[in-house]
């Protein structure tokens, strides 16, 4: 399995190896490679990034061979994102926790060279014409003691509960089996612009980032390539 979140991007101008910064530390850095790829006539600039954030847990660390207990401790994430100019999209694979703190604060320290929007929001009523089956849905309700519901299961776009979520907009996270360059796979989509994709895309492995092409197959597919 393995996810990214999906970014509208206006401007991008990050051309060095250079850090993130929050409340005067580094929490980051971000470094473009020589390396594009092109991929369905479209070039993509690749970028190595890490993310730092702060794990609460109680765990011993051993300092000048004695083991000192703590409460929380720093944690690096590296991932890799990549830029396509002609679409305006950044493409960052790692956790949406991770993604919203790492744009977050690539704005903040750059904002004359970065301008990115909120992540894009898949429309799901226009997903769900695409679906041979969906598998999973969760969405929002409006009642006092329940704030949001799920359905799991074969035929879920069946159920009338289910429909009205996507049709009021009250979907959050649909996950659906989809017809993609002719192979059937099972894909997950937030409201918040991230995209899973749950089994590993054999068919692409001889690529250099077999997600990346399957990621760009599925916005082609649902008609979001454009």
């Amino acid at each position: 399995m393995k996810s990214l979140t999906l970014y509208k991007v206006n401007k991008l101008d990050i051309n060095d190896s250079v850090s993130l910064i929050k409340d005067k530390e580094p929490v980051g850095t971000i470094s473009p490679s020589e390396n594009t790829l092109t991929i369905s006539k479209n070039t993509f600039k690749e970028y190595s990034c890490t993310y730092n954030f702060i794990v609460k847990e109680d765990i011993l660390v051993s300092v000048n061979d004695e083991f000192i207990p703590v409460s929380e401790y720093q944690h690096t994430n590296s991932f890799k994102a990549f830029y396509c100019k002609e679409k305006n999209l950044f493409f960052v694979f790692a956790p949406s926790s991770i993604c919203r703190g790492f744009i977050k604060s690539l704005k903040s320290t750059y904002s004359e060279e970065v301008d990115i929007s909120n992540p894009i929001k898949f429309p799901f009523d226009k997903i769900k014409t695409y679906e041979k089956s969906a598998r999973g849905l969760y969405f929002n309700v409006d009642d006092d003691t329940v704030t949001s519901k799920h359905f799991f299961g074969t035929g879920v776009e069946q159920n009338d509960e289910a429909v009205e979520a996507i049709d009021k907009n009250r979907a959050t996270y649909l996950m659906a089996k989809i017809d993609v360059s002719g192979i059937s796979r099972t894909i997950g989509f937030s409201k918040k612009g991230a995209l899973v994709m749950y089994s590993k895309p054999m068919d692409k492995l001889d690529k250099d980032y077999p997600y990346l092409e399957l990621a760009v197959e599925i916005l082609q597919a649902i008609q979001l390539w454009k």
